[in-house]
């Protein structure tokens, strides 16, 4: 650090701890501090070299014995499925979602989607997540969706509530035999109800709102381009469930004759903009097309292994230049964040490649930081002079975390670190493992009560049991 920055807003020095920067110049800096000022980082550096610059007018946090990291951006998940967590287990993709997920979801109430939407956001922060893109499809009026916006933007989160589209059944729904409940809408009406939304919250806020195509497989051709062409014209990004199974592609295929990023691509409808979940089945040509566009992929590690649906690419996507980041996918199928997901993906691809160089703790974090800004398009995932100030505090000194020899590798192997301090967009969301905005045990409560409402509301208390027995249980027919 050399000549401090001046400012005349106020400044805020988070000191004494250990910072992973994720900033190439200086990817580790021990005993530092960084200081904030507004919503901005003002400067990362040694403790001793930022308290002379700032000291003398800055509020000071002592931080002595933390870890500091910039906040992870989980790329893909399901706020509102934690109404159904643990439930569905032993059900592979499409039972799951024929038989427990489209059912729940077209059940859901608006009172319960702002219940679960504080619940698992606390939940979200609390696991070191400072930023979402969150698939909301259940309910997804305009007035439900800027709502849940306005709720993220109250926990102090930043992020996407991408609106979750269906349109009208097709014959990609009819094979997958999707709930009808959830297609009440055409293809224009879609558009105008996404259109209401944007109108309602314009892009550039902490929170925004994209378009969702649900799928590739079960959206009319017609309304997965116009939901790419609204996103364009908006100047926002849009996000598409895509080649999560083999049993997609192959529908896909023999509907419209070709594999699904390649029809993407024939469309012009891959670039920067584009963000695809899951990923899994993709070929070689169709890697190439994604990363001839710059596509982004979101690789939900803990959900793949969950549904035994397979292993992403990584090697070869990373290669042909698509930006891939880490998604959780939500508490419904197995996740627990990102930390977990962050280490999922690391032992997955050594398994996949059968080899313990294929992949490292740094690009892990790199995918849940840095390429998930990326996705987000926000100046988020490091932690340098002139980024949003997003970060999160760990305190590792347990003896569980100990000794802590490499930090990148104690952090993505450590599963669920104790995450004590939050702060988004320069603001202190969670202190001492606490929301400073909101009343945890309301939201706990509520939170359950709307699960235990719904369950029933959507007939699935038969997948309710206490304990799983595949030879005679109920929760064991896929």
């Amino acid at each position: 650090m050399t000549d401090p920055i001046q400012t005349i807003d106020p400044v805020t020095l988070y000191e004494g701890a250990d910072l992973l920067t994720l900033d190439p110049a200086q990817p580790l800096i021990r005993n530092g501090a960084i200081a904030v000022s507004g919503a901005r980082i003002l400067a990362v550096g040694p403790q001793r070299e930022l308290a002379k610059a700032y000291g003398a007018r800055a509020q000071r946090v002592d931080w002595s014995g933390r870890l500091v990291l910039p906040g992870l951006v989980d790329g893909h998940s399901h706020l509102f499925q934690s109404l159904g967590r643990t439930l569905g287990d032993g059900l592979s993709l499409l039972p799951w979602l024929e038989r427990f997920m489209l059912p729940l979801a077209a059940n859901v109430t608006r009172a319960d989607a702002i219940a679960i939407y504080r619940l698992a956001g606390l939940s979200s922060l609390l696991l070191g997540t400072t930023a979402i893109i969150d698939n909301h499809y259940a309910p997804v009026d305009p007035e439900t969706i800027v709502t849940l916006a306005h709720e993220m933007e109250g926990l102090g989160l930043r992020g996407v509530v991408a609106r979750g589209i269906f349109g009208p059944m097709v014959e990609g729904g009819r094979r997958m035999n999707c709930d009808p409940r959830l297609f009440r809408h055409s293809t224009a009406e879609e558009i105008a109800l996404t259109r209401a939304c944007l109108a309602a919250h314009p892009p550039g806020g902490l929170v925004e709102i994209w378009p969702m195509p649900e799928n590739v497989v079960y959206l009319d051709p017609e309304l997965m381009i116009a939901c790419a062409e609204l996103a364009a014209e908006q100047k926002i990004g849009w996000q598409t469930h895509c080649s999560e199974s083999k049993f997609e592609v192959e529908i896909f295929k023999s509907l419209y004759g070709l594999r699904p990023a390649l029809w993407l691509e024939a469309q012009g409808i891959l670039s920067e903009r584009t963000s695809l979940a899951h990923g899994i089945w993709f070929d070689a040509a169709e890697i190439e097309a994604l990363g001839a566009s710059r596509t982004n992929i979101v690789h939900n590690p803990v959900c793949n292994q969950y549904l035994a649906s397979g292993i992403l690419k990584l090697e070869p996507l990373l290669a042909a230049g698509a930006n891939v980041s880490l998604g959780s996918d939500g508490m419904a199928v197995g996740g627990s964040g990102m930390f977990e997901a962050m280490k999922a993906g690391f032992l997955l691809q050594r398994l996949r490649e059968l080899d313990p160089l294929a992949t490292s703790a740094e690009l892990m974090l790199e995918m849940a930081t840095q390429r998930g800004a990326k996705l987000l398009r926000r100046e988020v995932g490091q932690l340098a002079a002139g980024k949003l100030a997003d970060f999160v505090a760990l305190d590792m000194r347990g003896a569980v975390h100990q000794p802590l020899t490499r930090p990148a590798m104690a952090v993505v192997m450590a599963g669920l670190p104790p995450v004590t301090d939050v702060v988004i967009n320069g603001a202190t969301v969670i202190s001492a493992g606490r929301s400073t905005l909101i009343d945890h045990d309301k939201v706990i409560a509520d939170g359950l009560q709307a699960a235990s409402d719904l369950i029933d509301r959507a007939g699935l208390r038969d997948l309710v049991c206490d304990w799983f027995a595949p030879a005679y249980s109920c929760c064991a027919k896929n």
